[in-house]
């Protein structure tokens, strides 16, 4: 085997070599990138809970909207656009999980996570995304509903 022809193996070898470790690391980051969007649900989930148990008016509210399923109209106007912002706030964190699952960020179990609770299935909750549902993605719009719409486990 001559000088030009090692060198071409050698060449060739490095190539092989380095996208073998380029693939290395792109499956560790996708891997962390993953981990951290996980850890941010998850942090989403316990900021809305914090936010409910640490504020006795919005607990009081929470209370209403799951309990006694009450109307937005049987609430002040300044109630009724707290609990819309709040629940328009986990609408978007439920869409962030969707649109991050279409991607191929997410694996789809991401949604058991988030199982669409009674929350989203309340008067206020239905009232919030008659006004404000429009302005999602599309495609979460019909996949949203269609949570929404299952029968609760």
């Amino acid at each position: 085997m001559g000088k030009r022809q090692i060198f071409e193996l050698t060449g060739l070898l490095s190539v092989v070599v380095s996208l073998v470790f380029v693939g290395f690391e792109i499956r560790q980051n996708t891997s962390a990138v993953r981990s951290a969007t996980n850890i941010a649900i998850s942090d989403q989930v316990i900021d809305i809970s914090r936010d409910i148990a640490t504020d006795e008016r919005l607990s009081r509210l929470t209370h209403l909207m799951l309990v006694e399923n009450i109307l937005g109209e049987e609430l002040s106007p300044e109630d009724y656009i707290s609990l819309q912002m709040h629940v328009n706030a986990g609408l978007r964190r439920i869409e962030n999980i969707f649109l991050q699952v279409q991607d191929g960020i997410l694996d789809p179990s991401a949604f058991d996570q988030i199982a669409v609770s009674n929350y989203y299935r309340t008067n206020i909750a239905r009232e919030t995304w008659d006004m404000f549902g429009k302005y999602f993605d599309k495609g979460f719009i019909s996949h949203f509903e269609a949570l929404r719409d299952s029968v609760p486990q």
